[in-house]
């Protein structure tokens, strides 16, 4: 998840404060292993139901037995019904702090005093009230953000998702069609089996013998009436059909085959309806968030990038310390590993992949809409640098620059910073290159240092000019 992660600081103050009681939970589908520690020393093992009643009337006991102290309890996720019943508890935001602990945490800290790989749920809980109490300082407490951008959040995650399906799905009706038709995938499957055509198509005609009863002009019909006008492809798609035989006549392969192309046509067809329901609920809130001009204006995020993007930075500026923060967490920023005399640097292996994805993709479709972009992801290749090396190194550089802008308090400036991305400007490498750190310093000062680096005009007019290079 993006959001969840309080600053820094907001943990140092919560830590500050003793717990009066830390608790560990190892969660499961149908019963739930609770360590409970108390400032006295008393310890309370126990299980409780998954049921939503149970945990609650678990909490209201616990709230008790806290008698007025502060709590802190860990849990091996982040999402989750367990993780969704006690975020609920909005009344307790001033009482309790959440701790999210990484399953890989969890597991080298188990196997560190288990080498056995020794696992038990009970014990995975103490493990877990013993990893709170012990370390606070290095977890961070979840803070829920605003309403709105959860929501968008868990919009673009499933959207995600849903068009996973839609594409393990195709590969799946590809798979059938070649056992028994594979004259159906030449004759409509240029774009893929997902679109309105092929879907059409195969729905018509799921069978060789079925195709072969229509005529050339019913065909060629079909392909105008889905905008199919491209007559050098239709003529090709014609002569391959006029002159096609079978792969197979033998009914005890074609019916069944046909049977699972057909479902998997419906199967295809509901998913591609589920995202356009899911984009149009995404497009509509980010519509909404007051910050959305800044994101849509990103060269080359586009309307399924921006969200994903707002969903990152978010509102709250105060969520992530400084752009190192957002580099680290989301695996752009690479680790260095020493030992002895060697060093080595690598990129970073445990990281949220959706969040990884989102700032990897951003950065591949901004080559094709900045040519500030352009010319860093080529001088990163002319170094010898791999292709997806070249885009994390350009995925660094942006997240640095965004998270400069958004903390900007003029929305044209916001804007002109993006319009400077697409523009031929002279040195405009090397003004992005120094956006950073120029942006955290947005005074005259660095008006002037625009100035002298894009000779846009007298300092008091620099930004003014920038906002005249975006209308052209």
């Amino acid at each position: 998840m993006f959001w969840g992660l309080k600053t820094e600081d907001s943990n140092e103050r919560r830590h500050s404060i003793p717990y009066s009681v830390t608790i560990g939970i190892d969660w499961a589908d149908s019963k739930h292993d609770v360590f409970e520690r108390y400032l006295d020393g008393s310890i309370y093992q126990h299980q409780i139901a998954s049921a939503p009643e149970a945990v609650g009337e678990w909490l209201w006991a616990l709230r008790s037995r806290a008698r007025g102290g502060r709590v802190a309890l860990g849990v091996e996720t982040s999402r989750g019904p367990l993780f969704h019943i006690l975020s609920q508890h909005s009344d307790w935001i001033d009482m309790i702090d959440i701790f999210p602990v990484n399953p890989q945490t969890l597991a080298r800290y188990r196997q560190a005093f288990y080498p056995s790989r020794a696992k038990d749920d009970p014990v995975d809980s103490q493990l877990l009230e013993e990893l709170i109490r012990s370390h606070p300082d290095r977890l961070r407490i979840y803070g829920p953000g605003p309403e709105m951008e959860r929501k968008l959040e868990l919009l673009c995650q499933q959207r995600r998702k849903v068009i996973g399906m839609a594409v393990e799905l195709e590969n799946q009706l590809r798979a059938t069609l070649k056992e028994y038709y594979p004259l159906a995938i030449d004759l409509c499957a240029s774009n893929g089996l997902r679109n309105k055509l092929a879907l059409d198509f195969l729905q018509r005609w799921p069978t060789y013998a079925l195709l072969k009863q229509a005529r050339c002009q019913t065909l060629r019909s079909f392909y105008y009436a889905h905008n199919a006008r491209n007559q050098a492809l239709i003529e090709a798609r014609l002569a391959k059909f006029s002159s096609s035989i079978p792969l197979t006549e033998d009914p005890a392969v074609i019916e069944p085959l046909s049977i699972v192309a057909k479902m998997l046509v419906h199967a295809i067809r509901a998913i591609e309806k589920t995202v356009e329901q899911l984009q149009d609920k995404i497009a509509a809130l980010f519509a909404q968030h007051p910050d959305h001009f800044l994101f849509e204006n990103l060269p080359g995020a586009g309307k399924n990038l921006a969200p994903r993007l707002l969903c990152v930075f978010g509102s709250d500026r105060s969520r992530w310390r400084d752009a190192a923060a957002i580099q680290k967490y989301s695996g752009i920023a690479p680790v260095i590993e020493r030992s002895g005399k060697s060093s080595w640097v690598h990129r970073r292996l445990f990281r949220p992949k959706f969040l990884c994805q989102t700032f990897h993709e951003f950065a591949g479709q901004s080559i094709h809409h900045s040519k500030w972009a352009a010319l860093y992801y080529e001088r990163q290749r002319s170094k010898g640098k791999s292709h997806t090396c070249a885009i994390r190194a350009l995925a660094f550089k942006w997240i640095r620059i965004i998270f400069a802008a958004g903390n900007l308090d003029n929305p044209t400036t916001k804007h002109s910073i993006f319009a400077l991305s697409r523009t031929n400007t002279k040195n405009l490498s090397k003004l992005f290159d120094g956006l950073p750190q120029i942006l955290t310093n947005h005074t005259e000062g660095g008006a002037q240092q625009i100035r002298q680096l894009t000779r846009l005009g007298p300092p008091r007019a620099a930004f003014q000019t920038c906002v005249a290079l975006q209308r052209r």
